[in-house]
């Protein structure tokens, strides 16, 4: 009867411990994963390599003025232009004023569908041109992103 109670309290003992084993490896596994059990966070290169040169007051004052025509950082405006990647920040510009034109045309659309906006004989005319219109603006926005891509 000692040898059974042995026996037993031993396998009980070595299952529990494989079954806390296995918790910790599902526990890392999720935090590997991310958090919450996510996806991996994407690894972005960290800039941790810092160069200083040295200009006179002239070569400075001009970097700064090319660099003011657009939103970025100096250090950010040097590394593009040292390596040569395209500078298109005004691009989003037009897209963000076409957004605007689009929601703009449909408060507009909302305008007409009201009771009051029945005087226009050709009422349902100016709905089709807005949404063809708004339909053309999305097309072009969308076709842009596929590019990008």
């Amino acid at each position: 009867m000692g040898k059974d109670f042995l026996q037993e309290f031993v396998e009980q003992a070595a299952k529990e411990n494989a079954e806390n084993i296995a918790q910790e490896k599902r526990k890392k596994h999720f935090q590997e994963l991310g958090r919450k059990g996510g996806v991996k966070t994407k690894q972005n290169e960290k800039l941790d390599k810092v160069i200083s040169i040295r200009m006179t007051n002239s070569e400075y004052e001009i970097l700064v003025q090319k660099q003011e025509k657009y939103p970025l950082k100096l250090s950010t405006y040097i590394r593009n232009v040292l390596f040569e990647k395209e500078l298109k920040i005004n691009e989003f510009q037009t897209d963000e004023v076409l957004l605007q034109y689009g929601s703009h045309f449909k408060k507009i659309s909302n305008l007409l569908r009201n009771r009051e906006w029945n005087v226009f004989e050709n009422k349902k005319e100016i709905l089709l041109r807005i949404e063809n219109l708004i339909e053309l603006i999305h097309q072009y926005l969308y076709s842009k992103i596929q590019k990008n891509e």
